[in-house]
């Protein structure tokens, strides 16, 4: 299995600020009160150990200050497919978790045409594809 974690280690990335619970929280109850589902619980594990990556023009959210990352303020300003959560992009498409399907979907950006579905077990792939590990 693909362990995305691991590849991460040989990676040169700036991430986020180490996750505090209380900004997990405060970021899971706004969400929720944009109308959005959780954070589905496979990517708050990897928030847990990263808040949050840049590499090489591609990210992945968090709970965090840093505005080119925070989970936050990318859904309220970047256009997504409805139903979704986005927890990340690069320069080509989103990553999203479709909170009804209850599944990571790899999205064209423009379109929103869903190019990869990955289960939540499958988070590590979707996880890679985004940033092009």
């Amino acid at each position: 299995m693909n362990n995305f974690l691991e590849d991460l280690k040989d990676k040169k990335f700036t991430q986020g600020e180490p996750l505090e619970a209380e900004a997990l929280i405060i970021a899971q109850k706004v969400l929720h009160n944009m109308g959005m589902d959780f954070i589905p619980p496979s990517y708050t594990d990897f928030l847990k150990q990263y808040n949050g990556i840049k590499f090489d023009g591609s990210y992945l959210f968090g709970a965090t200050v840093d505005n080119d990352l925070d989970i936050i303020d990318k859904n309220e300003q970047m256009k997504k497919p409805k139903n979704t959560i986005l927890l990340g992009y690069n320069d080509f498409d989103l990553l999203c978790y479709d909170y009804f399907l209850k599944q990571y979907q790899i999205v064209e950006r423009d379109t929103f045409k869903v190019l990869e579905t990955y289960t939540e077990n499958e988070r590590d792939y979707a996880l890679s594809n985004i940033m092009a590990f």
